[in-house]
């Protein structure tokens, strides 16, 4: 097991006001990984928790930043993506990326793209939906990488996300998995020991501030016994 790091999490720069805009009411604007990423938002949307940039996924790119990560020639999936900005860096840091979320928020994420990534990078971004323990059929399962922030949220939703997790990964798959502790401490950290039946899981970096935890997953042979969720 590696040294588990502290760090703290970068914050937006600035922001500016957008009127008359159905989709966003301001822009943020984000600087990591040597990119500075513009980014729209909607607190206030009917669309739910997806509109807005959350502590986890800026603590995911903070650290893709700390570690060095590259994704260059690797095939990348987000779940959960929401305004898109933890995908978005991906790509830019050289990913064949693909953005998911629910049908509903695939507008604002293509968007977000159009603001940040250049159009000689278009080919390697699809945006597309996927309802975990629905959709996941659709979508490969040789993915490298598989992200998420601030999804494990909901007891309903862990068995679907671990269903969509075992259908696109493989052997050789890095999940990372970004949680804002605080929110349900207890659900998230039940959320991942149901994960650890079926890979290897380790904390890898700690925001204390704001209470951010992110995750390594790996491959391992599921055990026999039946994961338990909470009611």
């Amino acid at each position: 097991m590696s040294e588990m790091k502290i760090m703290k999490l970068m914050g937006k720069t600035s922001y500016h006001c957008i009127h008359g805009d159905v989709d966003f009411t301001k822009k943020e604007f984000y600087e990591t990984c040597g990119f500075k990423l513009e980014i729209g938002v909607n607190p206030v949307s009917e669309l739910g928790f997806g509109t807005i940039v959350w502590e986890a996924a800026l603590g995911l790119c903070q650290y893709f930043e700390k570690e060095g990560i590259r994704f260059s020639n690797k095939k990348v999936i987000e779940l959960g993506a929401g305004t898109g900005i933890v995908s978005i860096l991906a790509a830019l840091l050289g990913g064949d990326v693909t953005i998911t979320d629910k049908p509903k928020l695939l507008n604002q994420i293509e968007r977000n793209v159009s603001f940040n990534i250049p159009s000689s990078f278009k080919l390697q971004v699809k945006v597309r939906a996927l309802r975990w323990g629905r959709d996941h059929p659709l979508f490969p399962s040789d993915y490298d990488y598989i992200l998420g922030s601030d999804i494990l949220y909901f007891p309903q939703n862990i068995p679907l996300i671990l269903e969509t997790l075992l259908h696109l990964s493989n052997e050789k798959t890095i999940v990372y998995f970004a949680s804002t502790m605080f929110y349900s401490p207890k659900l998230i950290s039940q959320a991942y020991l149901t994960l650890s039946q079926y890979f290897e899981t380790e904390l890898v970096c700690r925001c204390e501030v704001k209470d951010v935890n992110i995750y390594r997953m790996t491959d391992k042979t599921p055990t026999t016994t039946s994961p338990q969720f909470i009611e």
